[in-house]
């Protein structure tokens, strides 16, 4: 089964163990119906069984169980949820999961120019790490309209329109 991460954990709130959660997609009502989640951090895995779920204004809370405490929630500070992919946000047109990005590759017309190997949240828009196939250095690609054109998720191709930002 392909997981997705969907979110992180930002800390503690209140004192019966509730954790604020970040949604990389904004979006959480996702995140509401679920019913256990993994968690990864820095190469560790945790299986969590959600105990409930609460908004408290922009920020939704969730309780898991066995945690019941501030302090326990604090040591899950930054960890990220991952769940399988038909239970992640559901894509609007132009929408694109970061995992299906950073598995494409660049072309220019027909060449492949470059392989996309990681993906950076930007100021303005991601910024695809990009291995260029002439010189393997690496290059940050905006992931706008402006530099990059047909986004192709069944070949996992980009184009790109500007190929200078690879030289």
């Amino acid at each position: 089964m392909e997981y997705l991460a969907t979110g992180v954990l930002k800390g503690p709130h209140g004192v019966q163990g509730f954790v604020k959660v970040h949604s990389y997609s904004q979006e959480y009502g996702h995140l509401v119906s679920l019913r256990s989640v993994s968690l990864r951090k820095d190469g560790t895995q945790r299986e969590l069984k959600i105990e409930d779920v609460k908004s408290s204004g922009k920020e939704l809370l969730v309780k898991f169980e066995g945690i019941d405490t501030p302090e326990v929630a604090r040591t899950y500070n930054g960890w990220e949820i991952w769940v399988p992919r038909q239970s992640a946000a559901n894509l609007e047109d132009g929408e694109y999961y970061v995992a299906d990005l950073a598995a494409c590759s660049l072309r220019v017309a027909d060449k492949i120019v470059g392989k996309v190997v990681g993906v950076v949240e930007g100021p303005q828009a991601l910024l695809l790490e990009v291995e260029s196939a002439a010189d393997r250095k690496r290059y940050l690609v905006p992931f706008m309209g402006h530099y990059i054109g047909e986004v192709d998720m069944e070949k996992k191709e980009l184009e790109l329109l500007v190929p200078e930002l690879l030289a």
